[in-house]
């Protein structure tokens, strides 16, 4: 069972070799799931705990508290399924996107369009039938950088099943270092980061609820099947 703290820790940035110097929050999540201390443990699923790794290295030291308490619940966050995991990803790139320009604009549209693609189970070439609805919402009054991004993706043969393992994590964490660099001011960056962690863990949340996984932790699930 997910032991249960008995006080909240002090979240620290990047990867740590045991507790006793510190933690960032999938390696306090690995504690609370009984697991080997890690940054990637087993109960959490890999896009999802891309997101907390990239919020809470990207998020002021005082900020990064705030998602101490949500361990817990990615402690059960697994099994989702694929159009989950692509969900949250399109998330934090159409987040992304609000907020950059130039080059960082561009790589982010390319792997918004890698993805939809990805979505369609199309491993090369490009046309618009394969965007999203909500990409497409996003980009309604139209992007300049669209068509440059269409192009660039269109000749790239890549499998979904490659795109997946190699993709989604690295954009996942090229949005959230882009709207840390990108947004004004630090504390207007810690809150956009903060919504963005809250929305895609309520995403994931229900899309676990709509596979029918119910409430059991990952290991407990494994070790039975």
């Amino acid at each position: 069972m997910a032991k249960m703290p008995t006080a909240m820790p002090i979240l620290a940035a990047g990867r740590h070799r045991s507790p006793r110097r510190g933690a960032c929050l999938m390696e306090y999540t690995s504690v609370l799931a009984g697991e080997r201390f890690s940054d990637a443990p087993r109960c959490t699923d890999p896009v999802m705990a891309a997101v907390a790794r990239a919020v809470n290295d990207y998020s002021s030291d005082s900020a990064r508290q705030r998602i101490a308490p949500y361990a817990g619940d990615l402690t059960t966050a697994h099994g989702a399924g694929d159009d989950v995991q692509r969900g949250i990803v399109r998330r934090c790139l159409l987040t992304a996107l609000r907020y950059a320009d130039g080059s960082r604009r561009q790589v982010l549209l390319v792997a918004l369009l890698g993805l939809d693609r990805a979505a369609c189970g199309v491993t090369r070439g490009w046309d618009d039938s394969m965007l999203s609805l909500d990409t497409e919402l996003a980009l309604l009054r139209g992007d300049r950088g669209f068509a440059d991004a269409a192009a660039y993706v269109a000749p790239l043969s890549v499998t979904t099943r490659e795109h997946a393992r190699r993709a989604y994590a690295v954009a996942v964490e090229m949005a959230v270092a882009t709207i840390a660099e990108s947004v004004d001011s630090s504390a207007m960056s810690d809150e956009a980061l903060f919504d963005l962690f809250q929305e895609c863990l309520e995403d994931y949340a229900r899309g676990r609820a709509a596979a029918g996984q119910g409430s059991r932790l990952a290991w407990t699930a494994d070790s039975t099947s």
